[in-house]
């Protein structure tokens, strides 16, 4: 048994009371408070991935990564790390646990008063040997007693049908061949009656599948799902499909992976808005996923959406993903017009101008980088990615939020003694439509001031001048 399953075993044993194991040794794995929570101490085995504990335990991996800030540095075998105790957890660690001790097949019986082995043993078809060894305790009334395995009830029961129907196939050929010498040659209409009674079974077998045809073509998909069985792949299994709406195109939007937000800020930040350090990060990604919310489309969301495999979907895709600089896209259909902006600009002075840059005015919202030719994409690495989102979801189009930049320019000081600086937050996004082809991919430069470092003021000015950027790189809903 791993050091995992058997304390994690002897956790659940503790909080239950249970007594048969209270007076286990503890070992160096068990429970910690954090901010009067409780949570389990987990010990990193070889092989372990921060989105494999993420999705195993159902624990967003911002979160993990808020209460484990070592994790910002990479996972490490034998490193000892703090997961919420959750439902989830529970359940996780009893599945384990039965699975080590061979439960997750068993038939358990209750003991009643007056029970022995010989009388269990012939309720149940097992030997009493067989019994002592499933079990190896003195039998007592209210206990759970493994009686036998599911998977052997299973198969003795499928060899009695089979035992039963070799007999009712039997049955008519020996009466037959009692009638044969009586009744000569007319006796050939009986196999006709037996081809009818055959074909009655076969009806009855049509008819189900006829029941299931609608449900299959009432579940609209963009494309069949075909996977390669012959490599491992994390979109391989059955899919059960989101109940969007038909009437809509729907958007799938991916907020930026955790690891791939970076900050010179957020000590002043989360000193200001009184809050831990690491919940600056998260602040920003679920603000922005919220408003990235398309008008005349219906978006799905990982992040607080509908979808019960949220997490373990978005880890899906930050394991199947990979980033590099490429060319920026643009969309020719993008709603985002810059000529009327360069229009309204130019009737503007010259001092106006560079103080909208740094204020971040509704005229001056946006700024390319200076290589604005280059910006941080996303390239989809599993060939299954389309295929598995299109069929659960129907998604029409991608909007990936690949990397969020917070810096700060010291050298460009507004007010020294207020402590004003330029700030800029950097934006890097693709877009795709459903069968993969890029339509956009680009960064964007949002200015602010760094002497508002109440993380609530920061997101509520300049998240929706962010989001309505990307969006409008969305062709309209119509087209």
């Amino acid at each position: 048994m791993k050091v995992l399953g058997l304390s994690l075993c002897m956790l659940l044993t503790v909080v239950s009371g249970l007594s048969a194991h209270a007076s286990a040794p503890l070992d160096s794995i068990g429970v910690t408070k954090i901010n009067n929570k409780l949570h389990v101490r987990y010990l990193v085995e070889p092989g372990e991935t921060v989105y494999g504990i993420s999705t195993k335990y159902k624990v967003p991996v911002s979160e993990l990564l808020e209460i484990n800030e070592e994790l910002e540095k990479g996972l490490k075998v034998g490193q000892i790390i703090n997961i919420p105790y959750t439902e989830a957890l529970v359940q996780s660690a009893k599945k384990e646990a039965a699975k080590e001790r061979g439960e997750d097949d068993a038939v358990i019986y209750k003991v009643q008063p007056g029970d022995t082995y010989y009388g269990i043993s012939k309720r149940f078809g097992v030997t009493v040997e067989e019994l002592m060894k499933l079990n190896n305790m003195e039998l007592k009334a209210g206990q759970e007693l493994v009686v036998g395995k599911k998977s052997q009830q299973v198969a003795s029961n499928t060899a009695v049908t089979e035992e039963k129907k070799i007999v009712a196939v039997a049955e008519p050929k020996v009466e037959e061949k009692k009638v044969e010498p009586k009744v000569e040659e007319p006796k050939k209409e009986e196999p006709k009656k037996e081809e009818v009674k055959k074909e009655e079974p076969v009806k009855t077998v049509v008819q189900p599948e006829k029941k299931t045809e609608p449900a299959v073509t009432t579940t609209p998909t963009k494309k069949p799902y075909v996977s390669a069985k012959d490599k491992p792949n994390p979109f391989i299994g059955n899919i059960e499909p989101y109940d969007f709406n038909p009437d809509r195109k729907q958007v799938l939007v991916i907020p930026f992976d955790p690891y791939l937000y970076f900050s010179d800020a957020d000590d002043e930040i989360a000193a200001r808005s009184n809050m831990p350090r690491n919940k600056i990060r998260e602040v920003f990604r679920r603000r922005m996923n919220a408003l990235l919310n398309a008008e005349g489309y219906e978006t799905i969301h990982l992040i607080g959406g509908r979808s019960k495999d949220s997490i373990s979907d978005l880890n899906k895709i930050y394991g199947s993903v990979t980033y590099n600089y490429q060319q920026s896209i643009t969309n020719p259909a993008s709603r985002y017009v810059a000529q009327k902006e360069v229009a309204v600009s130019k009737n503007k002075s010259w001092i106006t101008k560079q103080k909208d840059k740094v204020t971040g005015t509704e005229d001056a919202k946006y700024e390319l980088p200076q290589d604005n030719s280059k910006y941080f994409g996303v390239i989809v690495r599993n060939p299954d990615f389309y295929n598995y989102f299109s069929a659960k979801y129907s998604i029409d189009y991608y909007i990936f939020i690949n990397q969020f930049e917070v810096k700060t320019n010291y050298e460009n000081c507004l007010d020294r003694a207020a402590l004003n600086y330029e700030r800029t937050f950097t934006t890097h996004f693709s877009i795709f439509d459903a069968n993969g082809k890029q339509i956009a991919g680009n960064s964007f430069k949002t200015h602010y001031n760094s002497n508002g470092n109440y993380i609530y003021q920061i997101v509520s000015d300049n998240i929706p001048k962010i989001t309505e950027r990307i969006l409008s790189e969305l062709p309209y809903p119509n087209q």
